[in-house]
């Protein structure tokens, strides 16, 4: 069963990524992901698939981690008998208030219960999202494994995420799936399903731009790495769609790859996005 378990979360991630391409209008190869997301939905049990279907059509998650003996997105306390069934994913389980399928995760991400960047402006547009110390001016890497570690370390660094081996690890693995760069120069790395917190970006800048798997093989030079706790994994599509429509105008992303330094980084992204993330 774990075979079966193995390609429901795969075929969630795939839907995700199906999601985001037609959320953020883009060329991403929507084509390409319906073939998978299709041929995967074939390869599972029909009673299985249908299941999956119908949940998906009410939920944004039909396949969810198990945290601390909880369902995340109903939070009830699953019985220990459960716990250990899930655990030992000889068959498919599923919380018996939702009816989601579980799964016990073999690694997960984790932000502090508390925020320490006590000087984090008022929540409103980008300030429930993000901060200036979670601004990178100049971006080191030259790969994309290596850009979105050196984010998930500034994360760290700051107090956004607890491990940020664990986020980079999570973010390739997704970035495996299919790549979430898309043309304009930008990228979205991200990782689902972290526990604790709220939805998070930290946002580099590569002036000369590196290849990160965007249509038409072109160069990123505006990476946001996010970090998505379960119960914001539909409000994400919204934040997508929203930077992507701000960064569409060639003036927008001039405007921002033209800041030197984390504050000034800032203040532009919130005067940019003043409109499309209210």
């Amino acid at each position: 069963m774990k075979n079966v378990l193995n390609q429901l979360i795969q075929l969630q991630e795939l839907d995700f990524a199906l999601a985001e391409g037609r959320a953020s209008t883009t060329k991403m190869s929507l084509k390409q992901l319906e073939e998978a997301t299709a041929q995967t939905l074939q390869h599972l049990p029909e009673e299985i698939a249908t299941r999956y279907q119908r949940l998906r059509q009410r939920h944004p998650l039909a396949v969810v981690p198990l945290t601390h003996g909880t369902c995340p997105p109903c939070g009830i306390a699953l019985p220990a008998a459960l716990i250990n069934a899930v655990r030992a994913a000889e068959q498919i389980q599923n919380c018996p208030h939702c009816g989601r399928f579980l799964y016990f995760p073999e690694t997960m991400a984790r932000q502090p219960r508390k925020a320490v960047d006590k000087d984090r402006p008022a929540a409103a547009g980008i300030a429930r999202f993000s901060s200036p110390a979670l601004m990178l001016p100049k971006l080191t890497g030259t790969t994309p494994e290596s850009v979105i570690r050196e984010l998930a370390e500034l994360m760290a660094g700051k107090g956004f995420i607890e491990d940020a081996n664990t986020v980079t690890e999570l973010a390739m693995r997704r970035e495996a799936i299919v790549s979430t760069a898309v043309e304009y120069g930008l990228a979205f790395p991200h990782v689902r399903n972290v526990e604790g917190g709220g939805l998070t970006f930290a946002v580099g800048l590569k002036e000369k731009g590196l290849p990160f798997g965007a249509p038409d093989e072109r160069l990123t030079k505006i990476v946001f790495l996010i970090v998505i706790p379960t119960a914001a994994s539909a409000f994400y599509l919204r934040l997508l769609a929203g930077l992507v429509k701000t960064f569409a105008e060639t003036d927008a992303r001039k405007a921002l790859l033209e800041c030197e330094k984390p504050e000034a980084m800032w203040k532009t992204l919130g005067k940019l996005t003043r409109l499309t993330i209210p």
